[in-house]
């Protein structure tokens, strides 16, 4: 989640009663947490369990859950929700729908965002990497897509930024986001990626800043790519020997 989050503290009043969520405020609230807990693939989601965790209704969970559906982050099975697992090819379709929106983003922050912005953006990078000298991983990839998001914001445009931070939650419930145990994926390069979109960003050079994009995005894909078909090799292996 990258911007309008609630956290699950928030859930509780300051009498240690249960607050009345509406359909969207649980919306936010589950989307968040589903990520949070790195519900596996193929978990049923029962109305009735999450309106006893989160001391609702089952009005507003059907309201959260039909718009998670809707989102593409949940799917069904008969007449359950379910938390899914996209295949490669679905993935490299997120990453694809990623570089065409944030190849306009990019150009929009170069050409609209604040100096501020841009210093923040660029501090992102750094939190980054203190993240990664405190080996607080979990940190460094959720910082990874407010990097992202950071520049949609600068791009001032509500409507891109809503579409780049739902296709990155897709890509957090597909697992993808657990970046840093994929076998081909590098931390530092990573990082030096991130800090060539700031330098460009900084000097408000919109080509190369989205020639640098670009490419960040699509090393993601190769790595998504030989990542998985490493995973069925092994498999395929197991299975013949």
């Amino acid at each position: 989640m990258m911007a309008d989050e609630v956290t699950v503290s928030e859930a509780i009043s300051e009498d240690g009663s249960r607050r009345h969520y509406t359909g969207e405020e649980l919306y936010i609230l589950l989307r968040q947490d589903l990520i949070n807990d790195r519900t596996p693939g193929g978990t049923v989601l029962q109305e009735s369990d999450i309106a006893a965790r989160y001391g609702v209704s089952r009005t507003p969970v059907r309201e959260a859950l039909q718009r998670l559906h809707q989102d593409n982050l949940i799917g069904r099975k008969g007449r359950f929700y379910t938390v899914v697992q996209p295949p490669i090819e679905r993935i490299r379709e997120l990453y694809e729908f990623r570089e065409a929106i944030e190849a306009s983003t990019i150009v929009l922050c170069c050409r609209r965002a604040s100096d501020e912005q841009l210093e923040q953006i660029r501090q992102v990078v750094e939190d980054q990497q203190n993240a990664v000298e405190q080996k607080r991983f979990y940190d460094y990839e959720r910082l990874d897509s407010l990097f992202h998001g950071a520049i949609a914001n600068g791009a001032n445009n509500a409507l891109l930024s809503h579409q780049l931070e739902v296709s990155y939650d897709q890509l957090w419930f597909s697992k993808v986001g657990n970046l840093v145990s994929l076998p081909a994926y590098s931390i530092i390069e990573t990082i030096a990626e991130h800090r060539r979109i700031v330098d460009a960003l900084m000097r408000r050079k919109e080509d190369v800043a989205k020639a640098e994009m670009i490419s960040h995005l699509r090393a993601a894909i190769d790595i998504s790519e030989r990542s998985t078909a490493k995973k069925k090799n092994i498999r395929k292996n197991k299975v013949e020997n």
